[in-house]
């Protein structure tokens, strides 16, 4: 259960972050090859990749749980 919450909490982190950056950074455009990308939405991207990061931590903890208890009791 503890690590549920801390997950649940990691992800309310992940977005008030998100919420700050959209309130607080504006939409400067940079060059990214021949196009353009906002600074706000590459900020976005990447808080959104650790977002990801630790929900597959998350899950594969739990799958690992999981074998790990079928294992046990075999």
């Amino acid at each position: 259960m503890q690590k549920r919450k801390r997950f649940y909490v990691a992800l309310a982190i992940y977005a008030v972050l998100g919420l700050l950056i959209w309130v607080t950074m504006e939409d400067v455009p940079l060059p990214v090859g021949s196009g353009h990308i906002g600074i706000r939405s590459l900020t976005l991207i990447v808080l959104a990749v650790f977002a990801l990061r630790t929900l597959l931590h998350f899950r594969a903890e739990k799958i690992r749980g999981e074998h790990d208890e079928e294992e046990v009791s075999s």
